[in-house]
Formats: C-alpha cells, structure tokens, sequence
C-alpha cells in the first residue's frame, strides 16, 4: 500500500466522503472513524480508539429576522447564546451604534488563536454579532471554535455569503433585527484512532498526526491528510516485515478540529514524549490534494525537512510549480498546537475554494493523482526517518 495510485486514493477518498457529515459526535464522526480504523488495521497498524469526551452542540434556533424575511444559520460554536426571545434592535455595520453587528469574513478566520476576529468578538460592544462567511458558493462556512472550553463575547450568528448583499443593505438604513441563537450541550464521547507499528525499540518514537473530523464532510480538507496517514502506517508496517524498522511508528488521526483540536488535546495530555524528541513530528494538515486549489505549503522546524519532503514530493509527481516552503512561525491548525506544545514538527497543508462549505466533496474537489503523490512521498519519508 506504500506505493499508493489514484486508484488507491480514489477508493479511499469516496468511502471517506460517502460516510457523511463528519462534525465531532455525529454518525458520520462515527462512521468514518470505523472507517479509518479498518484500514489503519489493514495497513498493518495495531488499532486503538483514544476515548474523547465532548459536550456537543445542538442547536434549537439560529436566525436572523429583518424586514420580514428570516435568514437562517449557525452559531458561532464558542459563542453564548441568546434567551428565547433572542436579541432585538438596530442592525448596522461592526463597530457602529447599533444591537447588532454585521461583518463578512472567510471561513479561515479563526484558524490559530488570537486571530483578528477574536480580538474583534473580546472588544465588541454589540449584544449581538451576525456574519456573513465568504467562500466559493457563498454557503454557510462555519468558523471554527477555538475556545470551544471557553465560551466568550457576545452571541455570534454565521450565515451563509449569498446574504451580505441583503445584510449590508440593512446596515446603511440601520433597520430592526432581531437574532436568535439557543442552542446547549450534550455530553458525548468521541475518540482518535491510534495505529502504532512498533520498531525494535531502540530510539524514540516517530509521530504521524493528522485530524480527521469538520463540519460538513468536509471531503478535501480532510481525506488527502488521511490518505496520507494510512500511507504512513503502511511504510511502517512494511518496514516492521523486512526487518528494517529501527524505532515504533505511532500515528493519530484525531477528532474535534473544529472545536479547538478537541482531540489533539487529549493526545498531548497522554503522548508527553511528543515534546521535546529530536524527531520530526509530521503534521498532514488540511486540503492535502485539493483539486481545486494544489497550493501545498511546508512548513517545518528544521528547514531540512521541508527540503527533503518538497524533493520526495516533486520525485513522486507532485507539481513542483505549486509547492511553497514557509516558516515555521506561519503554520496553522493543529501544526502551531504541536509547535507551541514544544514538537520539532514538519507541518504539510494546503488550500482550498471550498474550505469549510457543503460543496467540499468527492470527486469534483479532489485531485486523485495529486493526493496519491503525496501519499507516495510521505511514505517514503518515514521510510527514511524510520527505516535502517
């Protein structure tokens, strides 16, 4: 299985996208995490569910009312919500006199903490906030929760691009709204799918981490990350029956990346020796293979392992033309926990039109021979950080 085809990739990535919504605590959240543990099996890992507790978000009522029309939407997951009778008053642009606030924003705006729009919702003088997530489609992209633990500011609505038109109209006559938001939680438990291959025990291990659940299904932010993964416990398994694996292979696919990395969290509380190793920690971040945008950035530690991983990638057939080696102080996601967590991480991720959207499936968002690649080079890679 190391030596990955589109082929290969195809087959995985439509049962990944076929499993369904796979938001944290959901059947689709359950269901690919089966999915993803069979295969991890089948690769040749050792398979273990790491439990995740998780109070999961239901929503009863998200919507704005203005003029007699009703937009409807999500809360923002870290957000408080409204009473019953929601929040009522003038609806004007951010940051004028009025209830509520408007403002558009991308979907990517709260991909690291202390983002511009945290700083916004901390100050804001409004009971209440309604955005409009900008995307490819203009759908409803929901903002990640950062502080999904730490619900903070006022109640915040996101609604769907298609009305900024409507919503900035409002504003500059300054017309009556009213928002609602109730929503509450419920305890459930989700888990991260663990696959260890274990080596002959004489060095530290080397770790594979990659998330595995968003708010739709989220098809090509997630699967070209899990493709990946389970490219990586095949090298190592591969590795294990030659007799040439010098040290354990532990990967991760984990869950609540869009309520603050929920379940990396729990990983680093449990995983202590990912800090502080002399080995790099691969991070398979989002869009890997997305078809509708192959920008793919690495970002890494030890600038050497940008360079060895940019070299494995173009060697596999990756478009060298849209490979792009940045800082380590620019990285994102899951990558800038690792990061800040003490990891030496070599972080891989990508764009995407769709990011955060409904339209983000298989097979129109997904480049099979591009995700295939970098399966290839990412198993090759731990052949060479694990291998003798």
């Amino acid at each position: 299985m190391s030596s990955f085809t589109a082929a290969d990739t195809a087959r995985l990535v439509a049962a990944f996208d076929s499993s369904g919504i796979h938001r944290i605590g959901t059947p689709g959240d359950f269901a690919s995490g089966e999915f993803l543990a069979a295969e991890a099996a089948a690769a040749g890992g050792t398979v273990a569910r790491m439990p995740v507790a998780v109070n999961r978000t239901l929503v009863d009522e998200a919507f704005l009312e203005c003029e007699g029309l009703r937009i409807d939407g999500l809360p923002m997951f870290d957000s408080p919500p409204t009473s019953a009778n929601g929040v009522a008053g003038t609806l004007v642009a951010n940051e004028g006199a009025g209830a509520i606030g408007y403002l558009d924003l991308p979907p990517n705006s709260a991909s690291i903490k202390h983002m511009r729009f945290e700083k916004l919702r901390r100050a804001s003088t409004h009971a209440a906030l309604v955005v409009a997530t900008r995307v490819t489609g203009e759908s409803l992209a929901p903002i990640n929760a950062q502080y999904y633990d730490q619900p903070f500011g006022p109640p915040v609505l996101l609604v769907a691009g298609a009305n900024h038109e409507s919503l900035g109209a409002w504003t500059q006559r300054a017309a009556s709204a009213r928002l609602t938001c109730v929503h509450r939680r419920e305890a459930v438990e989700s888990y991260n799918v663990e696959a260890v291959v274990s080596g002959d025990g004489k060095g530290p291990a080397l770790y594979v981490v990659t998330p595995r659940t968003g708010w739709w299904e989220s098809t090509a932010e997630r699967a070209g990350g899990l493709v990946a993964w389970i490219a990586a416990v095949a090298a190592a398994a591969e590795l294990k029956s030659a007799s040439k694996l010098r040290c354990d292979v532990r990967t991760y696919a984990t869950c609540g990346h869009e309520l603050g990395h929920l379940g990396l969290s729990a990983l680093l509380e449990r995983e202590t020796a990912i800090a502080g190793s002399d080995k790099p920690v691969l991070h398979l971040g989002a869009n890997l293979g997305c078809a509708s945008n192959p920008a793919l950035f690495l970002r890494a530690a030890d600038p050497a392992q940008s360079t060895l991983m940019r070299d494995l990638l173009v060697s596999e057939g990756y478009p060298a033309g849209n490979i792009r080696v940045e800082s380590i102080d620019v990285v994102s996601g899951e990558g800038r926990d690792l990061t800040e967590h003490g990891a030496r991480v070599l972080s891989m991720a990508g764009a995407n039109a769709h990011f955060h959207a409904a339209s983000d499936r298989w097979p129109g968002n997904v480049s099979a021979a591009n995700t295939a690649a970098i399966a290839r080079a990412v198993a090759r890679w731990v052949a060479l950080s694990a291998g003798r």
